[in-house]
């Protein structure tokens, strides 16, 4: 029996070339999913220091959940290797990481004064992050065109935010060692705010709007080497100016989008406007040269008539 001939590596009903076999076992193109599965990790690791009352180890967990959940989308979009189940393997991550972790922790901490009340406010925590990333997803799949300002915002405080603000009061406790921010009525306000804040409308600054040039390259890494050097040396302190100063950025970002828009829709309503006056001159000119080719009768020259 006449044997077939190899195609090249691209066709179909044909075994691939070493070339390309070599590229789809490549590390690279699993590096996204490992970060995501890693993070995942560290957020079940979190619940389990919880559950031995190991508050510190228990936070540091989230936060480093959270740095890794900043770091898988944009190496799948660095290596071109993002997909539909990396998406939603990441929203998976993300509400262990940040929607149960979180709420295991506060209940266990403080919570679990309240009995009923206190599980009922945390897990209210856990479906607003829930709802938060099932929105995202949809909202993905929608694939509807937005303008160039709408993508410069989050929909919402994204889950990790949303994580590190319910958290706030235990960073606090750990720098002042303070009993009052243990309070269960400032758990309370936290995990509330926080839910209310994940599944609202109102609108956060995205990273995408951070642009780096080559002239401010060292700069940043500058930035970055104090950052770093500052969470190593005085953690807790660092963490809660990192959230404070994300809390305040909320406003300034709602404000923002706010005069946004409205110059958007003053500029709409101006262009109705004049494209309604332009129409109108249109009109009249039509009219008015309709008016020009009607025949009229002939008036007689003065002094003389025409005979009837």
């Amino acid at each position: 029996m006449e044997m077939l001939k190899e195609e090249d590596c691209c066709g179909e009903n044909v075994e691939q070339c070493e070339e390309c076999s070599r590229k789809d076992l490549s590390l690279a193109r699993f590096l996204p999913s490992v970060i995501t599965i890693s993070a995942m990790c560290v957020g079940l690791t979190a619940i389990r220091f919880a559950l031995f009352r190991r508050w510190e180890e228990a936070v540091l967990c989230i936060f480093t959940a959270a740095l890794l959940d900043a770091l898988d989308g944009r190496v799948a979009r660095f290596l071109g290797n993002a997909s539909q189940l990396g998406a939603q393997l990441d929203s998976l991550s993300d509400l262990v990481c940040f929607g149960v972790a979180p709420a295991v922790l506060l209940f266990m901490k403080s919570m679990h004064l309240y009995g009923v009340v206190g599980w009922g406010v945390c897990m209210f925590f856990t479906v607003c992050c829930a709802l938060r990333l099932a929105r995202f997803n949809a909202d993905m799949l929608r694939k509807e065109p937005k303008d160039t300002e709408e993508r410069k915002y989050f929909k919402g405080v994204p889950a990790p935010a949303g994580a590190m603000i319910s958290v706030l009061p235990l960073v606090i406790f750990f720098q002042t060692e303070h009993l009052a921010p243990l309070n269960p009525e400032y758990i309370v306000c936290s995990l509330f705010l926080s839910g209310v804040f994940m599944i609202s409308s109102i609108r956060t600054f995205s990273s995408k709007i951070i642009e780096i040039s080559n002239g401010s390259a060292p700069l940043v890494l500058l930035g970055t080497s104090i950052f770093v050097i500052c969470l190593l040396t005085e953690v807790w302190l660092t963490l809660s100016v990192l959230v404070g100063l994300y809390i305040i950025s909320i406003l300034f970002s709602a404000n923002k989008y706010y005069q946004a828009q409205r110059g958007s829709e003053e500029a709409k309503d101006i262009d109705e406007g004049s494209d309604v006056s332009e129409k109108a001159q249109e009109e009249t000119v039509e009219e008015e040269k309709a008016l020009d080719v009607i025949p009229t009768e002939p008036q007689p020259p003065k002094g003389k008539r025409y005979p009837k």
